[in-house]
């Protein structure tokens, strides 16, 4: 087994450690990416939700890339540093299914 290979492999096991549904991993120029589209009502939920994993970025210093839409935001986590994904990366992806199972309305 390659080592990009044994890199996927660990990642879908931290993605089943961490119970994440719905999460894709993705390579996107090189790097391994954990992407989610969350479907949302309408815009304004899409922005909400975004603000909410914005604030959590903030407070932990580890920024995805958001990318609001009528009706759904995408979520990716991956760690620059390190051209890949850490254990911190799974974590935020948890958080941010938290975020929007927590029963708090979006807007």
């Amino acid at each position: 087994m390659d080592a990009r290979a044994l890199l996927e492999a660990e990642a879908r096991t931290q993605l089943a450690l961490h119970g994440l549904e719905g999460w894709q991993l993705l390579p996107e120029r090189g790097v391994w990416r954990l992407i989610k589209t969350y479907p949302t009502a309408n815009f304004v939920q899409a922005q909400a939700l975004a603000q909410r994993i914005g604030w959590l970025a903030e407070r932990e210093q580890h920024h995805p890339e958001l990318t609001v839409a009528w009706g759904r935001l995408v979520v990716a986590w991956w760690t620059t540093r390190v051209q890949g994904l850490t254990v911190r990366d799974f974590e935020l992806a948890a958080a941010s299914d938290d975020i929007l199972y927590s029963g708090r309305p979006l807007a």
